[in-house]
């Protein structure tokens, strides 16, 4: 060579300037090579081509690139002040709805109380005080009566006036009544609630097998159970019950009996020289269970509303012979409660 061709690769030297060779990577699949990227020098006389490479490369950021960065962190750093705001604001109005909803509540508690408050201050009339009451549709309501005219009143009628009291009332007879110092109204007794007539029988053995006997008893009448003087309206002879008031009554029942077999009862009531009444019945099925005998209670209950008339014999008949019975209190019983005259 007579004189070295350099090219020098910087920057702000173009590769196409004039003389220069041109310089290109050859990355296309038409020259296949084994050993990676090839660079071909293209010159007019490819003898007295040099090539020095620089392997000393610098990359510098330039200004744009910085800019964009500066640009992108300054852009993050308001997305994150807009979504706290937003979030903070949010949060704000999440607290004053629950603290109006609080408020809320607390009102409507107070109006609740004061409404139960007035509403048990409120004087309640006493039933046995009389009322004005409006005429509807020009019709004139009837009131009741409790001054009663001497011909409305029966010449045997037992008489009763009401001792005030205070809040516990006390009906006196009215022969004890000093007209000079209580000039208080008459009142009928008719006028005021009594308490229903309940009449209870408990078994009065502990265990007995009726072998053939049809009829179950005896029985033994409960008075701590019974009302007072319950005798007068159903009186209990031998295994049977007497009606004396006739009314419409509850009549129940319950049969403890100590087998594995079934058993049936039926519960009659009878006029004299009349056909008797089925009030109701009782069934049970058989224990097909392992337990020993003296563990095989088998109970059977049963009750009814019926209407019973004076001088009704009612008696509790077990289908089946040879059953041992429970007559014990709480196992086996029947009884009447009086509903209505």
């Amino acid at each position: 060579m007579d004189a070295e061709r350099k090219i020098n690769l910087c920057e702000g030297v173009p590769l196409n300037s004039p003389g220069a060779a041109n310089i290109f990577l050859n990355t296309t699949k038409s020259r296949k090579v084994n050993d990676g990227t090839v660079i071909h020098l293209n010159t007019e006389k490819p003898t007295d081509v040099g090539v020095h490479i620089n392997t000393t490369l610098s990359i510098a950021s330039s200004k744009k690139i910085k800019l964009l960065f500066i640009l992108n962190f300054l852009l993050s750093i308001i997305c994150m002040i807009i979504s706290c705001s937003v979030a903070f604001y949010y949060w704000n109005e999440m607290i004053s709805m629950r603290k109006q909803i609080e408020v809320v509540k607390e009102q409507i508690l107070i109006q609740n109380f004061k409404d139960g408050v007035v509403e048990q201050d409120k004087p309640i009339q006493s039933p046995l005080v009389s009322q004005l009451r409006p005429q509807v549709r020009g019709v004139e309501v009837r009131e009741p009566r409790f001054n009663f005219a001497k011909e409305d009143i029966s010449s045997n009628a037992r008489r009763y006036y009401v001792e005030d009291l205070g809040e516990d009332m006390l009906l006196v007879d009215s022969s004890k009544k000093n007209s000079k110092q209580d000039k208080s109204p008459v009142y009928e007794i008719s006028a005021f609630q009594k308490e229903p007539l309940v009449v209870h029988f408990n078994g009065a053995m502990r265990e007995k097998n009726i072998g053939s006997q049809v009829i179950i008893g005896p029985w033994l009448r409960d008075l701590e159970v019974s009302s007072k003087d319950s005798e007068s309206a159903v009186e209990l002879v031998s295994n049977y019950v007497t009606i004396k008031e006739s009314g419409l009554y509850l009549v129940y029942a319950q049969i403890v009996y100590l087998t594995h077999a079934p058993n049936c009862y039926f519960i009659w009531a009878r006029q004299p020289a009349q056909a008797p009444r089925l009030l109701t019945t009782c069934a049970t099925g058989d224990d097909s269970s392992s337990r020993p005998l003296d563990k095989s209670q088998i109970s059977c209950a049963a009750q009814t509303v019926a209407r019973l008339y004076k001088g009704d014999t009612v008696n509790i008949a077990q289908r089946e012979h040879n059953r041992t019975l429970w007559l014990r209190p709480g196992y086996t019983y029947f009884g009447f409660i009086k509903l209505s005259s």
